[in-house]
């Protein structure tokens, strides 16, 4: 026999499906029932799948937004960390020619050599920052004021930039959790959609596709669908 449990599952909540292709699913599945609301049937179910797909549309919307802006953040921490390992091994040079590889100076500077700073990770390049920067200002008067003033200008650049980085990080995880609940949302109101449109267009089942574009789920042709049998 059929087992009834499948008539309760909520079939949009799949990974299969985009929140793109359920926002467009969803889209033409609203149109489609307002082109057949000659007499005002649909006026509930159209202003209940309304009333959760704007906010669908606007928590993906803004997710995507925030994820943009994150990326490019990132992309500048890393740029940022990419000119400091460059700069410090430029600099190792000067370094080595003020005190030698056998001073105490030097090993301020690279107490684990080069390497550390090239395989620094972002979870530790904040620490090497300041210690270079640190250690610069301790020698201004051997190194220059602008050697360190460049080091402090790196400090607080990356100091700034990864703050923005993960400031947004957080913001972007905010926006994915609000936008699961409001697909959540969509996901249950169109299996309700479903279910009174198959009460309505029982054993009709060509009209009752009439109301959905069951090509945006992604896949649902490749897979079978078995009914457990008991």
């Amino acid at each position: 026999m059929i087992n009834l449990k499948t008539f309760f599952n909520n079939h949009f909540a799949s990974k299969e499906i985009s929140d793109n292709n359920l926002k467009q699913f969803a889209e033409i599945h609203i149109q489609r029932l307002a082109a057949k609301n000659t007499g005002g049937q649909y006026n509930q179910i159209i202003s209940d799948t309304t009333a959760v797909y704007n906010p669908y549309v606007s928590a993906i919307t803004d997710e995507s937004i925030k994820f943009a802006v994150q990326q490019g953040l990132t992309i500048n921490v890393m740029k940022i960390v990419k000119e400091f390992k460059q700069i410090v091994s430029q600099k190792e040079g000067t370094i080595r020619g003020i005190w030698g590889v056998e001073s105490k100076e030097y090993q301020e500077f690279f107490p684990h050599g080069i390497t550390e700073y090239w395989a620094a990770l972002i979870s530790n390049i904040e620490t090497l920052i300041t210690r270079f920067a640190n250690s610069a200002a301790l020698h201004q008067l051997d190194l220059g004021a602008a050697f360190v003033n460049l080091f402090n200008d790196y400090k607080t650049n990356f100091a700034n930039a990864r703050s923005a980085q993960l400031l947004k990080m957080a913001e972007v995880v905010d926006a994915k959790t609000l936008s699961a609940q409001n697909r959540t949302a969509l996901e249950i109101q169109l299996m309700k959609n479903i279910n009174m449109l198959a009460i309505e267009f029982s054993g009709n089942v060509d009209e009752a596709m009439d109301f959905f574009n069951q090509s945006l789920l992604k896949n649902y042709r490749k897979k079978k669908t078995e009914i457990p049998i008991n």
